[in-house]
């Protein structure tokens, strides 16, 4: 497809640039990025509108590496947060209950173990996949974001509070979405906060406490899912 010249960048990531265009949003992604996964990023997409766990639909067009999508008008939680809006890290643990809480039962979503080892080395590859193992005969699965931060948290413009009186916001970007114990999911977001803000972790350690005394998630499991994110999101950074 061939935008007219209206389009207008509102996101631009390392491998798709995201415009605002005619009333939808449209990610458009480098000629080099594999066809296939952005095929699968459009089935998770599916799979969490089923669960319903977001309400952006995601469309397909003539060109395969463009994903045309339905347009948040608002801003990122991340604006509110850096502007001192620290209720943004109540946000984030109400996501957490909210995903957590959906049902499976019927959800395409893979479960976390199938592609946790992709692209590891054997060495480290056993040691996740022996963790995630343990974790997922310990603990209940459910759906897991496993990239919940403040940029994937959308405030919508002209929305007010929901019953329990938090803002209302839209969970975008499911791509890494896995079936898997919870405990993964808030490990993932420690690794996230670990890079880019002592700060931020230390509120968000404290944030997520009770979320975690609720499921009886010790500090060894803990730690063990925090080393089972680390490594993947390592690879991840190198791939």
């Amino acid at each position: 497809m061939e935008f007219d010249g209206s389009q207008v960048l509102i996101g631009k990531g390392a491998q798709a640039d995201v415009f605002r265009y005619q009333g939808y949003a449209y990610k458009v992604y480098k000629p080099t990025y594999p066809a296939e996964w952005i095929s699968f990023e459009k089935d998770q997409q599916r799979a969490v509108n089923q669960a319903g766990l977001c309400p952006i639909r995601y469309y397909d067009t003539d060109d395969a590496h463009i994903i045309k999508m339905d347009l948040i008008e608002g801003v990122e939680l991340e604006k509110r947060v850096l502007e001192g809006y620290l209720e943004g890290f109540g946000i984030l643990a109400d996501a957490f209950r909210k995903v957590h809480a959906a049902p499976i039962e019927g959800v395409t979503i893979p479960p976390l173990i199938a592609t946790a080892g992709m692209g590891l080395s054997e060495e480290e590859k056993n040691t996740v996949l022996s963790i995630i193992t343990r974790l997922s005969e310990k603990y209940p699965s459910c759906i897991c974001h496993l990239d919940m931060h403040f940029l994937n948290i959308m405030l919508p413009n002209g929305k007010n509070t929901e019953p329990d009186g938090n803002p209302e916001y839209v969970i975008i970007d499911w791509m890494n979405s896995r079936i898997a114990p919870a405990v993964f999911d808030y490990a993932r977001t420690y690794v996230i906060f670990d890079e880019f803000s002592q700060e931020g972790l230390a509120i968000y350690k404290e944030t997520i406490t009770d979320g975690i005394k609720k499921l009886d998630i010790t500090n060894e499991d803990f730690e063990d899912a925090v080393k089972v994110c680390a490594i993947i999101r390592k690879r991840e950074k190198n791939t």
